[in-house]
Parts: structure tokens; sequence; C-alpha cells
């Protein structure tokens, strides 16, 4: 095509003579075949193929963005949770420290020994005076209120070492999907790229198409004129004459029938064989 193209480019069509122009429209003709089916190619392949490529994705990119959501949700209870328990831990802290300073050095054992034994005193009477049992009835109620102490401090502390194993349980959930949410935003800006990429793609083989076309149409056209003028010499070879005694060639008759009808718009006088040229083929 192109060899016949920059033929068509570089010389006059009127020049050429009958073989050229066959040969000028077979290359045209050819051309304009390819170009169909490039533009076929474009339009029922390749952009079909992106539309398809970008339709997985988006969709790919909904159920990623859903998932995203959830994490995010569930990262946004986790932390109401573990500051719930955070609070809590706080609370049992200081209601610890408050106990605490309230607690003898006396285990619970060893209280309880106490007390078992001055009950037992006071039930077995072993006591001389009035004074001396009520002193080892207050030393029974001072006693049970400590322990009580010490009985309220253990079970602080099992409670606050639950709330801590809770609160590592939760802020290792929190990590973990912490970790899961910057990966899937990781993955989303991945697809979001690719998609991005999908659009610019099809965005060009529109522009390839639109280019392709436009040649189409250029090709087209010139093939009409090629046409033309191929029509124009199969009339002339219809009404072939002798000029002047000499032979001429198709080229050669057009530019005479031309020539004739210049003459003959200018007023110019014409020859036999002149009128008979122009008005053979009921021009």
């Amino acid at each position: 095509m192109r060899s016949a193209d920059q033929n068509f480019a570089e010389k006059d069509i009127e020049s050429l003579d009958w073989n050229e122009l066959l040969n000028l429209k077979r290359s045209f003709s050819s051309y304009l075949k390819q170009l169909t089916n490039d533009i076929i190619e474009i339009e029922t392949s390749k952009i079909q193929s992106v539309n398809n490529k970008i339709q997985s994705n988006t969709d790919n990119l909904k159920s990623l963005l859903r998932k995203s959501k959830e994490i995010r949700s569930s990262i946004k209870s986790k932390n109401s949770d573990f500051l719930a328990i955070s609070q809590k831990i706080s609370q049992s802290k200081d209601f610890l420290i408050t106990m605490e300073s309230r607690v003898t050095d006396e285990t619970e054992e060893d209280l309880i020994h106490t007390i078992n034994t001055l009950t037992k005193g006071l039930e077995d009477k072993q006591y001389e005076t009035e004074s001396e049992k009520n002193r080892m009835a207050q030393d029974i109620k001072e006693k049970s209120m400590k322990m009580e102490a010490v009985r309220a401090v253990n079970t602080i502390k099992q409670g606050l070492n639950q709330l801590n194993q809770q609160a590592d349980t939760f802020r290792e959930n929190i990590k973990v999907l912490d970790i899961e949410d910057m990966e899937m935003n990781n993955y989303i800006n991945s697809i979001r790229i690719a998609v991005d990429a999908l659009y610019s793609d099809r965005r060009k083989l529109s522009d390839d198409r639109g280019d392709l076309l436009s040649t189409y149409n250029t090709a087209l056209q010139r093939l009409e004129l090629v046409n033309l003028q191929m029509d124009k010499i199969s009339k002339v070879r219809k009404q072939r004459v002798q000029l002047h005694g000499q032979y001429i060639s198709d080229s050669a008759i057009l530019k005479v029938k031309e020539e004739a009808k210049r003459k003959l718009e200018s007023g110019s006088k014409l020859s036999f064989e002149e009128l008979k040229l122009l008005y053979n083929d009921g021009d």
C-alpha cells in the first residue's frame, strides 16, 4: 500500500494509464481489507477483552472494599472493647491499691487459724473476765475483717489477671486486623492502578480505532477517485479514434477531450475529431 499511496500522492492521477490505475486499485482494495480487519479486531477482540478485564477487576474491587469495610468495623469494635477492658483494669488497680493499704502481712491461712482459735476459746470459755471475753470477740471481728480484705485483694488480683489476659487478646487481635487492613488497602490500591491502566488502554484502543477509521475513509476516497478515473478511461476506450493519423493512448485521449471541453466553453473552434470525441459518449 505504501508504494501505491506514494504513487497516488506523487503523481497526477490523470497521468496514470489503465494498468497503473488497476495496480493502484488493487493496492487500495487490499489496504482497505486490512484496515477493516484491524478495526474489527479492535472492536470485537481487543476492546471487548479490556472491557472484560475492567469488569472483572471492578467486581473484585467492590468485593475487596466490602471486606475492607468489615475489617475496619471489626477494628473499631475491638478497640471499643479494648478501651472498656482498659478502663476496668485501671479501676481494678486503683481499688487494689486501696485494699492493699488495709491488709496486714498475715496470710489468709494464718488469719483463719487465729479466728478459729479465738472462736474456740470463746466457746470453751477460756477467759477469766468479761473484759477478756470482749477483747477476744473484738479480735475475732478485726481478724475477720482483715481476712475479708485479704480475700478481696486476692479476688481483685485474680480478676485483674483475667482482664490483662483479655486485654492482651484484644491487643493481639487488633494488631492482626491492622496488618490485614494494611495488606487489604495495598491490594485495593494495586487493583485501582490496574483498572486505571485498563481504562487508559481502552482509550488508546479507541484512539487507534478512530485513526484507522480516518485512514480507512481517506483510502476509500482515494479508491473512489481511482475508480472514477478508470470509468473515464473505460468510456474513452469505447470511442477510441485516430487523431492526425496517429494512435493515441487512453490518457492522451482524455487530455484531448478535456482540452476540447475547454475550447467549447471558451467558444473556440473545434475540429471534427474533437467534436466526435466530445459527443460520442453522450457528454
